[in-house]
């Protein structure tokens, strides 16, 4: 097949009102994101892979394009957009006050799993919110990301919350190294209680078997106030009772603002990037059935380009919004509300021109046509 026809695995082309649509879906969350005071921020398509090995971690950080300019250095497009928001507060909003709230939308690129309609190019709407380490902010991007998703008519999202110091606090009780840390989080976001529970009974036979069985449980404690009442109950070390205290605040806050239908507490999510710190979170729309975006906190990423500086943040993908969006727009709020209006000429090109710029000042869609 010539390489003019052929369009390269995982990239897509959008036409006519699949590209209204996705503007529209910008549009509105960029506008609510500037409605609590985050300022847009526009980040480079490429940068040193060095870079996003130190943010997203070196395994992660091989799943990107990358390519050696004529200098010899080693580049990657962006895989995400955290990391690069983290290095320019780091390098260049060093005197700017805290805390400093920023946002963005643009392409990230990332080569997965290879299947037949992987996607490699996507495309991210964020924020983040750096140099306050107290629950208010966590809160504020809570509440940020519900009204972005509010704005776009997807009233019945969840979030689900989650604390990455709730797995942490349990591997650290069972003295886990390296190697068994990062097998036991990958048990737990597969979700595979038994063999959890097989994993545990190898590499932590010196915790009674009652007490494995309630850790291999833990996993599937989702819900609302009653997950975290649940999680107490097994939960022993001062780390991982501390994050299950922290989300109950959060929680609790969020029920006392009537948001409580929109969120729930899912303790089988040990964070899916290296770099999280504290709460972490997904974003789902039952109808789509899969997530459409995820956030939390990460305190130590900054750290990697200057000073220690606590941040969290979230990012939706836009493919998912928009998604989301056709599956239930019954009536087309994102499109256009007025048809275009048609000028006909049989030769007075400036009499139909006359016509098309002053409808154009009324703020009419135009469109010039020869009889």
């Amino acid at each position: 097949m010539s390489s003019l026809t052929k369009i390269p695995a995982g990239v897509q082309y959008f036409f006519d009102d699949e590209v209204k649509l996705r503007r529209y879906v910008e549009r509105r969350a960029m506008e609510t994101f500037a409605g609590w005071s985050y300022d847009e921020i526009i980040l480079p398509m490429f940068d040193y892979h060095d870079l996003f090995a130190r943010g997203m971690g070196e395994e992660k950080a091989e799943r990107t394009y990358r390519f050696v300019d004529r200098d010899g250095a080693l580049l990657a497009l962006r895989p995400e957009l955290t990391t690069l928001v983290a290095r320019t507060v780091a390098t260049r909003f060093i005197k700017r006050e805290r805390p400093i709230r920023l946002c963005y939308s643009g392409e990230v690129f990332r080569y997965d799993e290879p299947t037949e309609r992987a996607a490699r190019e996507f495309h991210q709407l964020g924020v983040e919110h750096i140099g306050e380490p107290n629950i208010v902010a966590d809160i504020e991007v809570l509440l940020v990301a519900a009204e972005a998703l509010t704005a776009l008519g997807l009233n019945d999202f969840r979030i689900a919350l989650s604390h990455v110091d709730f797995f942490n606090g349990v591997a650290d009780f069972l003295k886990f190294d390296g190697a068994a840390r990062a097998q036991f989080r990958e048990l737990i976001n597969r979700r595979n209680s038994l063999a959890l529970e097989e994993f545990l009974g190898t590499r932590a036979a010196h915790i009674e078997q009652s007490r494995r069985a309630g850790f291999s449980r833990l996993i599937q404690i989702a819900g609302k106030q009653d997950a975290i009442a649940r999680a107490r109950e097994i939960l022993l070390n001062e780390r991982s009772r501390a994050a299950v205290d922290h989300l109950d605040k959060i929680y609790s806050t969020l029920i006392s603002l009537g948001l409580e239908e929109n969120f729930d507490v899912d303790l089988g999510d040990a964070g899916g990037l290296e770099y999280y710190t504290g709460l972490t979170f997904k974003v789902y729309v039952p109808d789509l059935g899969v997530e459409i975006g995820s956030g939390g906190r990460y305190d130590n990423l900054i750290a990697n380009f200057g000073k220690a500086e606590p941040a969290v943040g979230f990012s939706f993908a836009l493919d998912g919004l928009v998604g989301a969006i056709s599956l239930g727009a019954s009536q087309r709020q994102w499109h256009s509300a007025n048809d275009a209006q048609t000028i006909s000429f049989d030769g007075d090109l400036t009499w139909a021109f006359n016509q098309a710029r002053e409808k154009r000042k009324q703020g009419k869609q135009v469109k010039i046509s020869a009889k």
